[in-house]
């Protein structure tokens, strides 16, 4: 009330400089409010497109260091080994899209021909290769002592034949294009 009071003692042109005053400070609160809105706006989108650019480049420059006889290819590779499991004189089947889903793991089937796709991206070294990836993908327990859930004891124990020869590497096994590999539980 005293404002008003005191306004209506003002002259016509002192209170229309009084209201341009106001409409000024309400103009400079209206920005203030605006610019805090775009740099909440600016920061939403901003932190976690930082977050995924640092993530990549994190993931390029960690890659663990491999020896140069470890490195198979550099621009990546294409192949085919056979796998047949065989326990106690019943072959088992290998199911078709086994690591194809929204992201294709880099060996992976696509039908239940037991094939194996080895099919990779870049540089490829001895670990991506090995048998054992492949029963990781497939959530498999497989190594020189089990296959599945056969493990080495009275009722048999597994071995393992590479293009029909006695091979004891196992889950350390590097696959090679149309190798024949065949697991046995007897």
């Amino acid at each position: 009330m005293s404002e008003d009071l005191h306004y209506q003692h003002l002259t016509k042109r002192e209170r229309r400089v009084l209201r341009k005053q106001r409409h000024l400070e309400e103009q400079r609160g209206m920005k203030r409010a605006h610019l805090g809105r775009n740099l909440m706006r600016s920061l939403f989108i901003a932190v976690p497109v930082a977050g995924l650019i640092g993530f990549f480049i994190w993931g390029a420059t960690n890659q663990k260091p491999v020896a140069e006889e470890d490195i198979l290819a550099r621009n990546g590779l294409h192949w085919h080994p056979h796998l047949s499991i065989v326990i106690k004189g019943k072959e088992e089947a290998i199911p078709a899209n086994i690591g194809i889903g929204a992201i294709h793991k880099p060996i992976h089937t696509h039908d239940p021909d037991n094939v194996l796709h080895l099919e990779m991206t870049g540089r490829v070294t001895k670990d991506d290769i090995r048998l054992g990836e492949f029963f990781k993908v497939w959530d498999k327990q497989f190594s020189s002592t089990c296959i599945f859930d056969y493990c080495n004891g009275p009722d048999g124990s597994v071995r393992m034949l590479v293009n029909g020869e006695e091979n004891t590497q196992f889950e350390h096994y590097e696959m090679r294009d149309g190798d024949r590999i065949e697991i046995r539980y007897e």
